[in-house]
């Protein structure tokens, strides 16, 4: 007979990680089909505003974000592979599906809070990495989240293939007015032709970040990336024009604006929304108290 467990024992257990956000400048497709290979180059800044995730065991399964059920979620895909059942509580200040990761953050800190400590971050990079391909949702944000701050991807994928290089600098104020992307990453990326422009420009931004890593120059690049690309929509390409002469770019691939802080810009971006004033991130994926 199964013996039951008490709930004391259920509640003993209570874990707690978190991911940065991750806002893509621009990026190249690899083109690899092995999963763990298959990923993409690219320049990315992560943010002090991500997700946050606690996990609790308990008799049934509960997944939530920020307090509401969710259904067919990367929480309970990770649980299931880890034969995990109980409360999934993820928390952001971004809304889903904004271009700022947060598929990936949900994969890496469901993994790492039901690891919990002395797990090699390996694993929970693999597992988050093939989790978040198979589904379509990124191409590199699990690689950049895993680094976090202000970083190049060199080499896209996962742990043991991937390398990343995280570039200095210091913990600067940066805004982010988020809105809801309309096309998956996935589906943006299927398509030959916006695959082709994609690659051709990354190659460019790539080569010209290279020669000046730069924190202003991945905004320059970024900007000119999208807009080469096809990836910036009227509404983001109407803010970007107000914002003309700033440090800004989209978070891609989506709409959302993220730049860097100053208070005329805080002010342009207020017209439009609601903007966040975060930071660099400096640290990546972390357990938490």
């Amino acid at each position: 007979m199964r013996k039951l467990r008490s709930q004391k024992e259920y509640s003993s257990y209570s874990h707690k990680a978190f991911s940065p956000g991750s806002a893509t400048m621009f990026f190249i497709p690899n083109g690899e089909q092995e999963l763990l290979r298959k990923g993409s180059r690219g320049v990315a800044i992560c943010v002090e505003t991500g997700m946050t995730t606690r996990v609790e065991k308990s008799e049934s399964m509960d997944v939530r974000f920020n307090g509401i059920p969710i259904d067919n979620s990367v929480q309970e895909e990770c649980a299931n592979e880890l034969g995990f059942k109980g409360k999934i509580f993820s928390y952001s200040d971004l809304p889903p599906s904004s271009g700022f990761g947060l598929s990936a953050g949900a994969a890496l800190t469901t993994c790492a809070a039901i690891l919990g400590n002395d797990t090699m971050s390996g694993r929970v990079y693999e597992m988050a990495h093939r989790i978040e391909i198979q589904r379509g949702t990124g191409l590199g944000d699990v690689q950049s989240q895993m680094m976090g701050g202000f970083h190049v991807r060199i080499k896209g994928g996962s742990f043991p293939y991937s390398v990343t290089e995280r570039i200095l600098e210091d913990p600067l104020d940066i805004l982010i007015l988020p809105f809801k992307k309309k096309t998956p990453t996935g589906e943006v990326i299927k398509s030959p032709s916006n695959l082709e422009e994609i690659i051709k420009n990354g190659k460019k931004a790539f080569k010209s970040f290279m020669k000046k890593p730069t924190l202003g120059n991945a905004f320059v690049l970024g900007k000119k990336f999208a807009f080469d690309s096809g990836l910036v929509s009227p509404k983001a390409e109407k803010i970007l024009g107000d914002l003309e002469g700033k440090y800004a770019s989209v978070s891609l691939i989506g709409e959302s604006i993220v730049a860097l802080y100053d208070q005329e810009s805080f002010e342009v971006l207020r017209k439009y929304g609601d903007p966040i004033k975060t930071k660099i991130s400096s640290t990546g994926l972390t357990l938490s108290k």
